[in-house]
């Protein structure tokens, strides 16, 4: 990432500035001086890197209120505009607050700040803790990484090495896993009701063997075959025929009883004839002739009467089964003509209970594989792997600047957890035990070191490095050590000094400088 140039307004001192840093190369001296109190301090020398901290990232290095941030004078329309890579513009402001982010012509900011500056770092890849850590050394700049917890240090390592992705992927996998974990119960509860399903069908159609196996035991195949209609017209049938057989048989008693009269008319010749029409004895005497022409008579109607009973008896049918018994052949029907459907439907749901099974064993691997890679993508899988095999280079690295600043009395190495061991004449001492020189010298080291993972992790190496009174409690011999890296760093990057050392300043005698004055309460720019 190349910082081009940084305009700001009134931010902190700093009423109006404009810092071009393509017109600096190499090593620049940040001078300050406060015609206000006298001396240097709270000049504004260190605003500058505020400035530019706060432009790419909306904080500043320092504990600092909204109220602190705008200066003191103007009170509002606090901004700063940087220009990165060319053609990048981020301009973020105060009273009113606002972040607008530019590629070349077109705004890509987005609806709220957060998301703004969410895209912002994935366009510059990079960060507040990894700019701070790789770019500022000194007394602002609170991220120490010795004194860091263990999470913090493998942040920090994540940070620098750009495994960001491997916890993107990491939560991508948790997702999936999450979806697959879904999709195992979605299934499971399918499965379940294909076997409710199977179980029911299988209960009718046991109950259609059970039925069957009753039915055809008890008839036969013809009153299987015969239709209700068949019987319900056999036996409306015999009603009517029996109610006239009925008929028949009363007109025959009837007959019968004429008939026997009539006989005792006949052997009883004293008895009156009686009147075939009226029922009345008949005035004449009783003539035996008479008397037999009505026996034949009756006889002939009972002969006729009986034929008509003969004929009607031959009438009635044999019903295969009675209509009342006929509920068992309806349901054995029934269930005869679904019992296809029940064992065509089973067929369908035990393809159904496969499938489900076969795609719940499916997401069930897949789900594994996911367990797996989630636990891969974690710190204890291949964070840790990465972060064992950087160590030589982290540990070369910072060897080599530790010791120029403390020509060659300290070594430190650290381990697979990060966990620092120091050593000096050969012998282990803790660093809570060190000078605060000492700790100065080893901590800058450190943090060079760790800049130098940039090189290696494909992230975007800044153009500039700032360092603000990093030379406060060091030996000469640490002096001269970081004006030697000072002097190697200056080849592929420029580098700001801020020092109140006059040992540092003298060996600094020819490069250029930037100085910032402040007066009546507000900073401003010259250069020398």
């Amino acid at each position: 990432m190349k910082i081009n140039k940084v305009e700001i307004k009134n931010f902190y001192s700093i009423k109006n500035v404009v810092l071009n840093f393509d017109n600096f190369k190499s090593l620049v001296l940040l001078e300050g001086k406060n015609r206000d109190t006298g001396g240097s301090n709270g000049s504004g020398k260190s605003v500058l890197i505020e400035a530019v901290v706060w432009g790419l990232f909306g904080r500043t290095i320092r504990k600092s209120t909204e109220e602190a941030l705008i200066n003191l004078y103007s009170k509002k329309e606090c901004s700063v505009r940087i220009t990165v890579n060319n053609n990048v513009v981020i301009e973020r402001g105060k009273k009113p607050t606002y972040l607008r982010f530019l590629v070349g012509e077109e705004d890509k900011s987005r609806d709220n700040a957060t998301n703004t500056q969410k895209l912002i770092e994935e366009y510059l890849n990079t960060n507040y803790k990894v700019f701070l850590a790789t770019t500022v050394f000194g007394q602002q700049n609170n991220i120490e990484f010795i004194s860091a917890t263990p999470d913090d240090k493998r942040s920090i390592i994540k940070n620098f090495l750009n495994l960001e992705s491997l916890f993107s992927l990491r939560d991508s996998v948790k997702k999936l896993k999450s979806n697959y974990s879904l999709e195992i119960k979605k299934q499971a509860a399918v499965i379940n009701e294909h076997n409710k399903t199977i179980k029911e069908l299988d209960g009718k159609i046991k109950k259609v063997e059970e039925l069957k196996k009753e039915v055809e035991g008890k008839y036969d195949s013809t009153i299987l075959d015969t239709d209700l209609n068949d019987i319900l017209a056999i036996e409306e049938n015999n009603r009517n025929v029996e109610w006239q057989i009925a008929g028949i048989e009363k007109e025959i008693d009837a007959l019968q009883d004429r008939h026997e009269d009539l006989a005792n008319q006949f052997r009883n010749p004293t008895a009156q004839e009686i009147c075939d029409k009226c029922k009345q004895p008949l005035d004449v005497p009783y003539h035996p002739k008479h008397v037999m022409y009505l026996i034949r008579e009756c006889e002939a109607s009972l002969a006729e009467f009986e034929e008509q009973l003969y004929n009607k008896n031959n009438e009635l049918q044999d019903a295969p089964i009675p209509s009342s018994q006929y509920n068992k052949i309806i349901e054995y029907k029934d269930l005869c003509s679904k019992v296809e459907t029940f064992l065509l439907v089973k067929d369908e749901t035990l393809r159904k209970q496969e499938e489900a099974h076969e795609i719940k064993e499916d997401h069930s691997n897949k789900y594994e594989t996911m367990r797996f890679w989630e636990k891969a993508f974690s710190e204890a899988g291949l964070v840790k792997y990465i972060i064992r095999n950087i160590l030589k280079y982290l540990n070369g690295k910072t060897n080599f600047y530790l010791s120029h600043l403390s020509k060659g009395k300290f070594f430190i190495e650290f381990d697979e957890h990060l966990k620092e061991i120091i050593t000096t004449g050969g012998r282990e001492i803790s660093y809570i035990s060190l000078s605060g020189g000492e700790k100065k010298k080893i901590n800058l080291a450190v943090m060079l070191g760790l800049q130098q993972l940039l090189t290696i992790s494909h992230k975007e190496e800044n153009n500039l490095m700032f360092f603000d009174e990093v030379a406060e409690s060091l030996d000469q011999d640490g002096l001269d050590g970081l004006y030697i890296l000072l002097s190697e760093l200056k080849e592929n990057k420029t580098l700001f000094v801020i020092t109140h050392n006059n040992y540092l300043k003298s060996l600094m005698d020819n490069v250029r400088t930037l100085s910032i004055t402040k007066y009546k309460g507000i900073s401003s720019l010259t250069r020398r």
